[in-house]
């Protein structure tokens, strides 16, 4: 999808910049090497050149149909109980990838370079392992994550 939408990006800045320069030139853009015959008889006046328009297509460098921005996570891991869990880990889910550690009061906060959905997997030794799925993350995100004793 993302492919499409860069193409289709690509496409909208093609089509502006044709138009802007046939605006540009006040001469309606034909297409390149098309000229009417002069009429039968007709003297020919002086030849203007034919405006040739050479149309690239580029892609942008930034997904430009989305705005991307840095995103906050932040939160508290908890015990059934509502104790906090101090030492508990935040990681992404595909890599591990440790992100944070929560601190004494079981606080945790980190920031995302994208708002881009991830998976993130919050634990605690002894505890079960809980998924926080940000499919759609604001610039801040706060959560209270209660976690649950292994069985």
């Amino acid at each position: 999808m993302r492919h499409f939408h860069t193409f289709f990006a690509a496409l909208l800045f093609t089509v502006a910049s044709f138009a802007s320069a046939s605006a540009a030139t006040g001469v309606p853009a034909r297409r390149a090497g098309t000229v009417k015959p002069a009429a039968k008889g007709a003297a020919r006046p002086a030849a203007a050149a034919p405006t040739r328009i050479k149309t690239q297509l580029v892609a942008p460098s930034t997904d430009v149909l989305h705005a991307h921005f840095p995103v906050r996570v932040a939160g508290t891991i908890t015990a059934p109980d509502g104790q906090p869990l101090p030492g508990a880990t935040v990681w992404k889910t595909n890599t591990r990838e440790i992100l944070a550690v929560t601190n004494s009061q079981g606080e945790f906060t980190l920031t995302l370079p994208t708002n881009a959905r991830l998976t993130l997997t919050c634990g605690y030794a002894g505890f079960e392992d809980q998924l926080l799925l940000l499919s759609q993350p604001e610039r801040t995100n706060l959560f209270v994550i209660s976690l649950e004793h292994q069985k």
